[in-house]
């Protein structure tokens, strides 16, 4: 069990300085616009490293890959707007998914219960 410590503990530090400022300037782009079509390709671009060293990179420094990453982002904001009193279609299309079924899909994934029953608990 003690073995295992310090993997975990590594796993949210860029194995370079290089790197993790690249996945951090990823990361931040994502954060500044977490509702844009930020492709793989610009975030790459942005970070000066390739797509697969930036997936590597920002995966050690999150935990998630870029598109996880923005996607939690995007259930986050859905959250925050359902306790609003928002419906859930107005919702789902204000965090920047395709539709609600989407939104709910990631949403049950999070937190582990339904947008609806959220809603339900927040009104």
């Amino acid at each position: 069990m003690l073995l295992l410590l310090p993997l975990l503990v590594d796993r949210n530090v860029p194995s370079s300085p290089v790197l993790g400022t690249a996945a951090g300037t990823a990361k931040t782009m994502i954060d500044d616009n977490p509702l844009g079509d930020i492709s793989l390709a610009a975030l790459a671009k942005e970070s000066g490293l390739s797509r697969f060293q930036l997936v590597r990179a920002f995966s050690r420094l999150t935990g998630l890959t870029p598109h996880a990453y923005a996607v939690q982002k995007r259930v986050q904001i859905a959250k925050r707007l359902i306790g609003e009193g928002r419906a859930l279609a107005d919702a789902s299309y204000a965090s920047g998914f395709a539709d609600q079924s989407h939104m709910t899909r990631h949403f049950v994934r999070s937190f582990g219960f339904s947008p609806g029953l959220y809603a339900r608990h927040c009104s």
